[in-house]
């Protein structure tokens, strides 16, 4: 199975095997040398789960913000709406991505 990335890195391999080194006074090299290194498949696997996680706490916080709020056995009461809204707050922090939070 190939991937739109596999063929770009084949196409890009062949290209720099086809043609010579590019004259711009090892400048490719040096950004070569600078883009970081692959992630080790421990950190994807890592990064996978907390991802995962991150999609569970997200729909805990919406079933317990839409329990909270239904006001099933009468209106909610304050604890109840408070509660609610803060589930809420917890979903948008969860799905939207900032600096804090990678939704």
């Amino acid at each position: 199975m190939t991937t739109d990335q596999d063929s770009f890195d084949a196409a890009l391999r062949q290209q720099f095997q086809d043609d010579g080194e590019p004259a711009d006074a090892g400048f490719s090299l040096r950004v070569m040398a600078a883009l970081p290194p692959r992630v080790p498949l421990r950190r994807q696997r890592a990064a996978r789960w907390v991802r995962y996680a991150n999609w569970v706490a997200a729909s805990w916080a919406a079933t317990g913000a839409s329990v909270l709020l239904s006001g099933v056995n009468g209106p909610p009461d304050a604890p109840h709406a408070l509660a609610g809204l803060v589930m809420l707050g917890l979903l948008a922090f969860w799905a939207i991505p900032s600096r804090w939070s990678r939704g």
